[in-house]
């Protein structure tokens, strides 16, 4: 009697009983509790897992197990390199850059340590180093005015654009427009990661590069940019007055190197020559001191012939007699 008063449900076209649908429920149930239990981990992400509101841990990637019913919830960091952009907004990148026309002055513009105004757009790139500081150590969200803003987000705008403005406030328009644009670059790194350092954002500062560096527009622009130009030609001429310099070095280091081995050859030589005429004479000498007379002849006889080598139709007259010796072409092959 009992089940006659059971009314049946349909379900896929079939008449089934109110115990049959509990039992269906609680599979779906069951079904669903197992499903929301896993979760995914992209390889470019971090994923901290908290345990009713309360941080438990951060996954790694790949796939991963946690308790369902909304006892353990995952939020997903990212850990590729961002950017952030200061005095301008890019709406689409590509072959033709579309910006954002809202203006954003209260950014770039800036006073220098001379007293001028000078308009700076630049960017930093950061990575999210350590997701659990990145979610808890500063409020994810707060109330400004009507609208709701990412709290992390507007920190580190703050402390980059208060860095670069301190470091554009302490130098002169012109350095800043140029010789200046590197060591701002690299202390603005230094001071912000310093200062996220403090307040453990977890974010490492990978790069603060600066994009265009302009006085305000208008008249004052035209002039400075004639200021920029001339500064940058007086590089130029630097530049190739140096490589002018750098090329002519070596040539002329390498005459000069030319020539001191040439001296040296040659001062080498005359020792030598002075060392080999030292030594002839030195064996001329112990002959005369043997045989004195026979020497003297026989460097008499080789000075006679040396003089007269390559001469001809030579005659020697004998003083004493008043004639010519019998002795005739001496220079000559097979004379008398």
């Amino acid at each position: 009697m009992a089940d006659q008063n059971v009314t049946p449900h349909k379900f896929g076209g079939r008449n089934i009983r109110g115990g049959q649908l509990v039992v269906i429920v609680i599979i779906v149930i069951i079904v669903i509790i197992i499903v929301s239990s896993f979760y995914t981990v992209n390889a470019n992400e971090r994923g901290v897992v908290t345990r009713f509101g309360k941080y438990n841990t951060t996954a790694e990637e790949g796939l991963h197990w946690k308790l369902p019913l909304g006892i353990d919830s995952v939020s997903k960091v990212p850990q590729t390199v961002q950017a952030k952009q200061f005095g301008f907004r890019t709406l689409q990148a590509g072959v033709s850059t579309t910006y954002d026309t809202n203006d954003w002055s209260h950014e770039s513009e800036m006073l220098t340590g001379d007293l001028n105004i000078v308009d700076v757009t630049w960017i930093i790139e950061y990575r999210i180093t350590d997701p659990k500081a990145w979610l808890f150590n500063v409020d994810s969200s707060r109330i400004f005015g009507s609208r709701v803003e990412d709290n992390r987000d507007k920190t580190l705008r703050d402390v980059t654009q208060s860095a670069v403005n301190q470091l554009v406030g302490d130098r002169a328009i012109l350095d800043v427009m140029s010789s200046e644009r590197d060591a701002i670059e690299f202390e603005a790194k230094q001071m912000i990661q310093e200062t996220l350092d403090q307040y453990k954002l977890g974010v490492s500062i990978t790069e603060v590069k600066m994009q265009q560096v302009v006085p305000p527009k208008g008249e004052v622009q035209d002039a400075f940019e004639d200021v920029n130009k001339a500064i940058q030609d007086r590089n130029r001429l630097i530049n190739e007055g140096e490589q002018a310099y750098y090329a002519e070095i070596p040539r002329i280091e390498g005459e000069a190197k030319q020539k001191l081995a040439e001296a040296e050859g040659y001062k080498v030589a005359r020792i030598n020559g002075a060392q080999g005429e030292t030594a002839l004479f030195s064996a001329i000498f112990e002959e005369y001191r043997r045989a004195p007379v026979v020497t003297r002849k026989r460097m008499y006889y080789e000075t006679l012939t040396e003089v007269f080598t390559g001469s001809s139709n030579t005659d020697l007259i004998d003083k004493e007699l008043d004639n010519f010796l019998p002795l005739k072409n001496i220079g000559a092959e097979g004379g008398n």
